[in-house]
């Protein structure tokens, strides 16, 4: 390429490769939050989870239960009661629930202890039931729940909205952008467990992941109690932009509509995106979201930690800049060789890597014909005294 004058803007590239999340199976329930329809005595809920034989005891009751708030939604694959010594019988028709609902009731059943041996311990497979509630009830007048201990174990579900951070584009009373990423989809039961904007133009509603996810798939929850009108119409957008305030980015889904209090899921087929927004455009609108949640793998960019050269550099626009993130806007931030024959721009990755995608992000300002006819090559050399493979 003779006498061209190239610029290369953020960022070369998204070298991306997916890392799978593996995670361990653990014993998820050692650091969730317990709680109990009553306790008996000195008999409190966090007894179930010490690891000792101590046992936790509700009063004598309709419908008593015990439940572990996880903090974090997983993939369930078994649970563990182990049943005390003297008055055995006090576990006997005892469900096993997991979901997302602060009504247990709501929640699915994993499994029934018909009975249990005294001092006993059974394990229940739930076959990866997800759900951060884990509850154990005995439906019935004048029972009596008693738990010596008990084991959630399984896998992070991988809900990667969890710890993002949130923004939208107004904010109705205390009704927060947060609100939509609790990670709690029983809240919906309540408005104040919602986020919502202003009556206003265009809402919208955006998460930051952090880092690049390529994403499955999106779960939205709707309002429960009024207003499940209020989310139709609404655009599920995904990408690495933030003009228009992610707006622009390509879409994933439009929702039609989404019945008071239901769950929809959303395919989006491996979109590459740090940003996840939700956006109705038009007047008048007001976006409600009880629940927001991101499924997908972490789509490294190997452009970040490498080394950075090119064939020459013009001003201050030098090679380091074409992986710097963010500055694709500003003619600063991109790199820029002078004007000359066949100039080039190289990245180090390193290490040697499978690459499945390189995006470029060419200069926004002027001049976007420059990086026309750019060749882009995937190599390894060989030391200088040895041929290039």
């Amino acid at each position: 390429m003779k006498n061209l004058y190239k610029c290369l803007c953020i960022l070369l590239g998204f070298l991306l490769i997916e890392k799978m999340a593996r995670g361990q199976e653990e014993n998820a329930a050692r650091w969730g939050i317990p709680t109990q329809s009553s306790t008996y005595g000195g008999s409190i809920p966090e007894l179930a989870l010490d690891g000792l034989s101590s046992w936790t005891h509700t009063n004598t009751e309709t419908n008593p239960w015990w439940r572990v708030d996880l903090l974090k939604v997983y993939r369930v694959n078994r649970v563990t009661i182990t049943n005390r010594p003297t008055y055995n019988t006090r576990i006997n028709g005892a469900e096993i629930r997991i979901g997302n609902f602060l009504d247990i009731y709501s929640n699915t059943i994993c499994g029934v202890i018909s009975s249990l041996g005294a001092g006993a311990t059974a394990t229940f497979s739930c076959h990866g039931m997800v759900g951060r509630y884990v509850v154990v009830d005995i439906p019935g007048n004048l029972k009596i729940l008693s738990i010596v201990e008990a084991g959630v174990y399984g896998y992070l579900a991988g809900n990667r909205a969890v710890g993002g951070a949130t923004l939208q584009s107004s904010t109705n009373a205390s009704l927060i952008a947060e609100k939509a990423i609790d990670g709690n989809r029983g809240l919906q039961q309540l408005y104040t467990g919602c986020s919502s904007t202003l009556n206003e133009t265009d809402p919208w509603w955006r998460l930051d992941l952090h880092d690049v996810y390529r994403v499955s798939n999106v779960i939205v929850t709707n309002r429960k109690d009024c207003c499940a009108e209020l989310i139709n119409g609404a655009e599920i957008r995904i990408g690495n932009s933030l003009d228009n305030n992610g707006n622009n980015n390509p879409i994933c889904a439009v929702i039609p509509a989404i019945p008071a209090g239901e769950s929809y899921n959303y395919s989006c087929d491996g979109l590459d995106g740090r940003y996840v927004n939700i956006h109705i455009p038009g007047d008048g609108k007001i976006l409600l979201l009880c629940e927001v949640e991101v499924y997908g793998y972490l789509a490294e960019n190997l452009a970040v930690p490498g080394a950075a050269f090119q064939s020459s550099t013009s001003m201050n626009g030098f090679a380091e800049k074409a992986i710097d993130r963010g500055l694709q806007q500003l003619y600063t931030g991109c790199s820029s060789t002078l004007n000359e024959t066949d100039p080039w721009w190289k990245l180090d990755l390193r290490y040697i890597y499978r690459i499945n995608k390189v995006v470029i992000t060419n200069r926004k300002d002027c001049c976007a014909e420059q990086i026309n006819g750019a060749e882009i090559h995937v190599e390894t050399l060989w030391r200088t005294t040895n041929k290039r493979q």
